[in-house]
């Protein structure tokens, strides 16, 4: 069994992974050195979108593994 710790290093590492994935495939992207602060998708293309998506839900992940470890007394 994954212990706390592993599954968070493990999930911000997906995190990570999904995010530079969006980036490189983002308008936003291309020859860029740091993202906006407010990202609009609308406009941009449907691997992207995709791309996108895939890091919302890492993110997800990763907050939810953080919601779920115990408070430390």
């Amino acid at each position: 069994m994954e212990a706390s710790n592993e599954k968070r290093a493990r999930l911000r590492h997906e995190l990570q992974q999904a995010y530079d994935a969006w980036w490189l495939t983002s308008e936003t992207g291309a020859g860029a050195i740091a993202p906006r602060s407010r990202v609009d998708i609308s406009g941009s293309a449907d691997v992207a979108k995709v791309k996108w998506f895939e890091y919302l839900a890492a993110k997800q992940r990763l907050v939810q593994a953080y919601a779920d470890r115990p408070l430390a007394a």
